[in-house]
């Protein structure tokens, strides 16, 4: 078996005598060979044919000669055929990665380590206009994307990655470990005005199920069932179990394992409602849960908040979903970890976007209303001091407002991280995502494979190369369980090891590799000189890149031991030997094109990103270039007069040349418009000598008021001061007499200034004069 496997193999890879003169046989078949696969029937060429093997192997049968290869021949068989793989896995694996380490480090965002704290001031800091704007970028890179690969022909990654069900999971986990385990601290009533809130809360929450329940019913079949407050529907009954006097609930601290026992037995009979859903008699199902909480003896807990928000969210029903969420945030009850995974689920399933920001805020103490879980204002100095001190040693509370609130904030722990990942996914928010990523690997969460998987998939999908950098830098910071990922007791799969090498070759082929930048970029953090620093970051990326190649290499090491049996199990049917030898050549062609296929797609990725990458990068100097020239031309209009300005100056449809050969000439002196610009100019200290005239000549209590009335260029017209003098004047007409008049008239001249560029209209005047005088003359002589 051993001799025609390497027969086989020397087929491909040998070039001695024998096997020289067997290519040249078999280059001169016809062409027009075909076969057929086994499900199709559909024709497919054959490239390796070994028909000339089958006919020497007969021959020596028929012969009665020994056909046994001799071990020097297995040896060397076996040695053509490794020196073959080594050179195939070397093409495959090696190329790409030793671009990336061989090159200069490229620029990436964030030149220091993400921090816990930055990541979530920037993700819940994010404004509604902001999202809307995001949206829209996101909208126009995707649609550029997918013309791209249109373009290029790329039959993969043309969707974004659906949902998957891993987090939802894990939120189910935490739940029953909640439940069972006991180790909810609940916040109970304290008094009968707190035992009197409760009750409230639990019969607003029913009237608002009941009337969510009743419009999605009628908006979905209208008149298809009773009215809201009709005698036979469940309205009317759950009112007639309050007139009994429902709810009346128990103290909790009474029997507190009675109480716990409630508690969980109606969270097993809604669960069973929630089981038997069906959407068109949702009102009868929501009424039965009504029903269940009116008649429980103790006050519903927050499992049993959770249940219905992770229930209700999951059948669709966002918003039944949400008058559970809007009942919990106007409680007192104290939320667990499980309460956050469902909030961020509802709002993730639900698709809102500012519900979901605006959760994160409560949750990480962004918004002074918090989370429920401890809330404090300080109203007099000494509460504030106390309280400053009381925060002082505590890293989960937030000091909002300038120091009169003080918020607990949740903790970040694995499951809310992988939670929040998820949702922001979702939300194609792929930037952020990577970040909290970045900081998972910092805090050594073992972040979830689907996870990683769907964020991985979304950057490729999109070709989001900032997303990839932001990834990368991430890993490159934290080495240490990057590698640990990658080759540690629990490796990711092998498909989020390609997707990470896919995103390695992205940010390599999309970056700009400046030298004069390298200095500042992945090796600030690190001690010693700025060679010193850079090579620690070549070694980080060196240390990545050889990790992906080990996994890279086991991988195909694995899937050639599968060809390999697959070759051993096909050579070994009951077949004619020809017809066996043929199937083993096929396969043998199929493994090695694999990895010829999946080095072209890497190929064909880094090439829609570069296409991606440099058309943004026009796009972006087109829109500096556009900046600049209404910079410049703004820049030109101001030393033109506002009455010569043409509105021909600010259209961006004209060429800039023409725009600045408008305005320049007011600026060169010597020409007609720089001389009309400065008759404008003399006009314009005229006018503001005049303005301070007059204000002074006005009373003071007159003049303030009128300086409170300027533009929002800090002047006022002429005109406006003119009228407020006259009506001055007129005022005082009647107070006084002439005299008075007379005084603020000689005050007024007196300010008047003595302007020497006034002297031109006098002059002027002469002139006139002179060239007038001697008609008079000429004819009193006469």
């Amino acid at each position: 078996m051993l001799g025609r496997w390497s027969a086989a193999v020397q087929l491909r890879t040998c070039h001695c005598l024998p096997c020289l003169r067997s290519r040249a046989n078999e280059t001169t078949r016809q062409a027009t060979t075909r076969a057929t696969t086994r499900a199709t029937g559909s024709p497919r060429r054959r490239r390796a044919l070994t028909s000339h093997i089958s006919a020497a192997y007969y021959s020596a049968i028929a012969s009665a000669a020994v056909a046994v290869d001799s071990g020097c021949n297995e040896l060397h068989g076996v040695t053509g055929a490794m020196n073959g793989l080594a050179r195939l896995m070397e093409e495959s694996n090696a190329r790409d990665l030793a671009k990336v380490v061989e090159s200069s480090l490229p620029y990436v965002p964030f030149s220091d380590p993400l921090s816990r704290r930055l990541v979530l001031n920037y993700i819940c800091r994010l404004e509604p206009d902001f999202l809307r704007v995001l949206e829209t970028r996101r909208k126009l890179r995707y649609r550029e994307v997918r013309r791209l690969r249109a373009l290029l022909r790329l039959p993969w990654n043309t969707t974004m990655p659906e949902i998957r069900k891993s987090t939802l999971a894990r939120c189910e986990e935490v739940m029953t470990a909640e439940d069972k385990g006991g180790s909810i601290l609940h916040r109970e009533p304290r008094d009968k005005e707190e035992m009197a809130q409760v009750s409230k809360t639990i019969n607003n929450l029913v009237d608002r199920l009941l009337a969510e329940a009743w419009w999605v019913s009628e908006i979905e079949a209208p008149g298809a069932h009773p009215a809201l407050y009709s005698p036979d529907s469940v309205s009317t009954m759950i009112r007639l179990l309050r007139s009994d006097g429902y709810p009346s609930y128990t103290h909790p601290d009474a029997d507190a394992k009675e109480a716990a026992k409630q508690r969980a037995r109606l969270n097993e009979v809604n669960l069973q409602i929630l089981l038997d859903w069906v959407p068109p008699f949702r009102e009868r199902y929501v009424g039965k849960m009504c029903f269940n909480f009116l008649v429980c003896g103790v006050p519903p807990g927050i499992q049993n908040y959770n249940l219905l928000i992770l229930g209700f969210s999951l059948l669709g029903e966002s918003n039944l979903a949400q008058a559970v969420v809007d009942s919990f945030l106007e409680s007192s009850l104290r939320p667990t970890e499980a309460t956050y995974l469902c909030l961020l689920h509802h709002y993730r399933l639900k698709q809102d976007l500012p519900g979901f920001i605006g959760i994160l805020r409560r949750l990480f103490g962004y918004d002074p209303r918090g989370i429920n879980l401890e809330r404090l204002t300080a109203d007099s100095p000494e509460q504030a001091r106390s309280l400053r001190a009381w925060a002082a040693g505590r890293e989960n509370v937030a000091v909002l407002e300038r120091g009169k609130t003080y918020v607990e904030r949740a903790l970040l722990t694995q499951n809310v991280a992988e939670a929040v990942m998820e949702g922001l996914i979702d939300f194609e928010l792929l930037r952020e995502a990577a970040k909290l990523l970045a900081v998972c690997l910092h805090a050594g969460y073992s972040v979830s494979r689907d996870v990683l998987w769907r964020l991985f998939h979304a950057c490729l999908t999109a070709s989001d190369t900032e997303a990839a950098k932001i990834i990368i830098r991430g890993l490159l910071d934290n080495i240490d369980h990057a590698t640990s990922m990658l080759l540690g007791p629990k490796p990711i799969g092998h498909s989020l090891v390609r997707q990470l090498r896919h995103l390695l070759n992205i940010w390599q082929a999309t970056s700009r590799f400046d030298r004069s930048r390298t200095h500042d970029i992945l090796e600030l953090q690190q001690p010693g000189n700025p060679e010193q620093r850079r090579a620690a970051g070549h070694a980080k990326l060196k240390h990545l890149a050889t990790a992906i190649w080990i996994r890279e290499t086991y991988h195909h090491s694995s899937m050639m031991g599968w060809w390999l049996r697959r070759v051993q199990r096909t050579l070994s049917e009951d077949k004619p030997l020809s017809e066996r030898l043929d199937m083993a050549a096929w396969v043998l062609n199929l493994a090695t094109e694999r990895p010829a296929r999946q080095m072209a797609k890497s190929e064909l990725i880094q090439r829609v990103a570069r296409l991606a990458w440099l058309t943004r990068q026009v796009a972006a100097a087109d829109l500096r270039i556009q900046h600049a020239e209404t910079h410049l031309c703004n820049l030109l209009a101001r030393q033109t007069p506002r009455k010569l300005r043409a509105h021909a100056q600010f259209n961006p449809a004209m060429p800039i040349k023409a725009r600045i050969g408008m305005a320049l000439p007011f600026g060169v002196p010597g020409s007609w418009e720089y001389k009309a610009a400065m008759c404008f100019e003399w006009s314009k200290e005229i006018d503001m000598q005049l303005k301070t005239a007059i204000l002074e000549a006005m009373p003071q209590d007159l003049a303030l008021g009128l300086w409170q009335t300027r533009n929002d260029s800090g002047d006022i017209r002429l005109g406006r001061i003119v009228a407020y003098f006259e009506q001055y004047l007129a005022n005082l007409k009647s107070q006084v007499h002439g005299e008075a008049r007379k005084r603020a008239w000689a005050r007024l001249l007196k300010r008047l200034p003595r302007v020497s560029r006034m002297a031109f209209w006098r002059r002027s005047q002469q002139h006139a004069t002179s060239e007038a005088a001697p008609a008079p003359a000429t004819a009193a002589s006469g």
